[in-house]
Formats: structure tokens, sequence, C-alpha cells
């Protein structure tokens, strides 16, 4: 049997977290986030900035849940940027997604092997050619990508003559996952913010125009609770917010660290690559050569060690033959929170109660944008408006039998979609 990691290969080079422990005793503050992901240190970071005592806690340590599991990936294209539906400064934070992320892990040093090199989406056949000139189209509008490229160009970036054309968003990149949300709840810290980890909400009530957030071995007072759990929610959170997404379990593989040989062949421009079949493929080389790729667990992807490594292999040498001898060292899982209409939702649920839920992927850009217009919210519900909607998403019937078809066919049937169109 194959030996590989069940853990990501991030903990070998990603700073160590900061000091933290559990709540005990009472805290007073002016507002509390429960979930200490991306979504909950960077929203205190933004609170904490305009002058708002802040605490967060978390139920395990930092990075312990999809911010420190995901691809690495910083992919700020988002099918719902769309100024029909959002506000101009929601339309804004999304389109300076990508700009927010490296901006400030550039402006406050945060170790994390940031590179910030763009995001290729390669095309291969006529409909993909039509698909990415109309992303390109709507990104040129906002600044983000200069052209579209021919054949040859991307050919110069990837390595390969297996694409016809495709288009870079500039501020695209990548980082390690773990090391930066390590040195977000650093920062947080530096800004005055209270961290606790190992400590899970196990209740919360309201009285005398406060909220009450319990944990094992102690409580967080304060006027305004954010929940920003998302996909990691447990049953102390409301069932409101968690009706509003399904969970999908998501898988990635890390390679052996590429040879020299390998690595000046293989993406030599340094970018993300992704390209547009139905069945896509994504990935991105780490700071250590190694290829980080994946997706959404099905039956065999995802789940099955051997054939995963495989699969991925073929994959890549049928595009990069250099890679034909590909071995693979890790296999992790995380979840995924997906929306029917894949949006993030920012939620009120009581007075001084709010979510921020539905990631629905990509949440490192989708983070820092939504984690500024979620602080928005919580220091004026009425301002916030003006960043982002607040609404009940729409509800999810039978979550977790959805989120099992999902993962039992969106696979195959991709595959299938791509073999029809040869």
């Amino acid at each position: 049997m194959t030996r590989f990691s069940t853990e990501p290969p991030y903990a070998l080079t990603a700073v160590a977290a900061p000091v933290t422990g559990r709540l005990a005793g009472t805290r007073e503050v002016d507002m509390v986030l429960v979930g200490g992901g991306y979504g909950g240190l960077l929203t205190a970071i933004e609170l904490a900035e305009a002058g708002a005592r802040v605490a967060v806690i978390e139920a395990r340590e930092i990075g312990a849940g999809g911010s420190g599991r995901n691809h690495g990936q910083c992919i700020p294209v988002f099918g719902y940027l769309d100024p029909a539906t959002l506000p101009e400064k929601g339309v804004g934070l999304l389109a300076e997604a990508g700009a927010r992320v490296f901006d400030r892990i550039a402006r406050h040093g945060l170790r994390c092997e940031a590179v910030q090199k763009g995001t290729l989406s390669a095309a291969y056949n006529d409909r993909t050619l039509a698909a990415t000139r109309a992303a390109q189209a709507k990104y040129a509008g906002y600044g983000k990508t200069e052209h579209y490229l021919d054949a040859e160009e991307v050919a110069a970036l990837t390595g390969t003559r297996a694409f016809l054309g495709g288009w870079v968003h500039r501020e695209g990149g990548h980082l390690n996952p773990l090391g930066y949300a390590r040195e977000l709840a650093r920062l947080a810290l530096s800004l005055g913010v209270e961290v606790f980890t190992d400590s899970p909400m196990t209740g919360f009530s309201h009285r005398d125009g406060r909220w009450c957030v319990r944990t094992p071995e102690g409580e967080v007072r304060a006027r305004t609770v954010g929940l920003t759990t998302d996909a990691y929610s447990t049953a102390a959170i409301p069932g409101a917010v968690t009706q509003g997404f399904f969970p999908l379990t998501s898988y990635a593989v890390a390679s052996r660290p590429l040879t020299a040989e390998e690595r000046a062949s293989v993406m030599p421009s340094g970018m993300n690559f992704g390209d547009t079949h139905h069945d896509p493929m994504f990935f991105r080389i780490d700071a250590s050569g190694r290829i980080i790729t994946g997706g959404l667990q099905e039956p065999g992807r995802g789940s099955r060690f051997a054939y995963t490594a495989a699969f991925m292999t073929r994959r890549l040498s049928r595009i990069w033959p250099v890679l034909a001898g590909l071995g693979w060292e890790f296999m992790w899982t995380g979840t995924v929170s997906m929306a029917l209409d894949q949006t993030p939702s920012i939620q009120r649920l009581d007075d001084g109660l709010w979510a921020l839920s539905g990631w629905s992927g990509r949440g490192v850009p989708t983070s820092a944008a939504l984690a500024c217009a979620f602080a928005r919210t919580l220091e004026d519900p009425a301002s916030g408006l003006a960043w982002w909607p607040q609404r009940q998403p729409p509800r999810v019937v039978a979550r977790a039998l959805l989120g099992r078809m999902v993962q039992l066919c969106r696979g195959p049937f991709n595959q299938l979609r791509d073999r029809m169109e040869g």
C-alpha cells in the first residue's frame, strides 16, 4: 500500500501559530466573532482597525478548518460579480478582492509564501474560447487584465501548446493557507483583538441589550455577535444559518517536489493554472515545488489515494509529458459550503446577531471582500446595505442528501460532457 499523509504539507513550512489559549471567565467587548477562520479573523481585523473592542472564539486551533486546508489559490473571479444585483461598493469589493489579499500581506509583512503572478484561465476548444473571451472582457472592464492571449502567448506562460488561447487575471496568486491563517491571527492580536482557541461555542443568550456567548470554561458578553463558522458550524449554530447551504467534501493532493527539469517545463510563469473543461483542472506549484490540485470528492477521486494519484498523473502528463513519472505524497479533505445560488450571504438572525455564510468556494479572495462588508454591517446595519445585501439565503431542502448526490454525480456527468465535446 502506498504511504501518504492525510494532512496538508502546509505545516512543514508555515510560520508557527501565535500563542493563544482557552477562554476562561468573563470578557466584555463590543463585538465577538464565532469562528477563527479567514472570515472571523478578517472581520475582527476590520473592526479593530475602526476602533472596536473585539474577541474571536475558535473551537480548535487556528487553521483547523477550511482556512488551513484549502488549495491555497487566490482566484478573484466571481460569477456573482453583477452590478445589477449588488450595490456599487460590493461590486468594488469583489473587483478588488485579489488586490485586498496581497496588499494586506505586503502592508503587514505576513509570512505566508505569497506569490502574486496572476491566474491563467486556458481555453482548449471553440466553446471555451468564447467563454474565456467573455470573462476576459468582463474583467478588462475592471482593469484587471490586459488583453486576450493567443495560443503562442499561452504556450509561453504554460510550457505547453495544448491550448488555443486564454486570459490572465493579474491580481490572482497563491499562498500557504495555513500560514496565512496563522498570520491573520497574529495581526488581529497586534491590533488588540482577543483570540481564544480550543473554545467552542456551547450556547448563547440575549439579555438587557447584550449577548452572552458561552464556551466550556467562560463567556464573552458583547452588543453584537457575528457567526462565521460556515461549513464548520456545529449544533450550537442556529439552523437558520446552516439551512442556507449544503455541505460538500473537497479534496486536495500534493505531489513530490518537482525536479529542476519538471519545474522549468511546467507553468514557468509561476501563475495559477486553470482550464475550462466541464470537469476542470486547476493547480498551483507551491514554494517547495509541489503541485497542489484537487476538487470535489467523488467515489474514486479524492476517496482512494492510489486511484486519485494515478488519475492526476495521467491528466497532467497528457499536457506536460515531463510529468509522466510524477508521484504524490499527500491527500486530504475539507468541507465546503455551497449556497443554491453560489452567493455568500450576510444574514440578520436577531437584533445584534448576524451570520456570514455560504462561501461557495474561493475562500481566499472571497473572505477579503466579504469580511469588509460584514464588518461594516456589524458596525451599522443600515450603512452595511451599501456594501452587501442582507438576506435570508434560499433554504436548502435535504441538505445532506443533496450534497451526497452532487458528489456522486457531478464528476462523472462532467467527464461525459467533455468526452462528447471531444
